[in-house]
């Protein structure tokens, strides 16, 4: 019994912990890193206001957010890609609606898409 008891205020202390970090000050935010990150993944850019909420700093460089933006998207918004995307069955990344090819791009995605639907497909 007393094994059992002991094994069960361990567990039960283990998960009483404290975030060593939770009030170390914030570094300043690296909006042209974050809008790379949002470009490179594919989502649509974030507004002021989501940036602000998101990422706890009410003073959002929005140009240097955007320039990030950009090179991310022009990193993955590539046709050759998008292919790849397709054919391992990515959803077509919403920010590459923007560009001007956006319609090639999606016609590359596609490709992909039913490339790895029938190679994927019981025979």
């Amino acid at each position: 019994m007393k094994p059992v008891l002991c094994a069960l205020v361990l567990l039960l202390l283990s998960g009483c912990k404290l975030d060593p970090y939770a009030d170390v000050p914030k570094g300043k935010t690296d909006w042209y890193g974050e809008g790379i990150d949002d470009g490179r993944s594919g989502i649509s850019a974030r507004s002021e206001q989501t940036l602000a909420r998101d990422l706890e700093d009410p003073k959002v460089d929005q140009t240097a957010y955007l320039k990030g933006y950009a090179v991310g998207l022009e990193d993955i918004c590539q046709a050759h890609l998008l292919y790849g995307w397709g054919v391992t069955g990515k959803m077509f990344p919403e920010g590459c609606d923007s560009k001007a090819n956006a319609a090639a791009l999606r016609e590359a995605w596609n490709a992909g898409a039913k490339e790895g639907a029938q190679s994927t497909s019981f025979r």
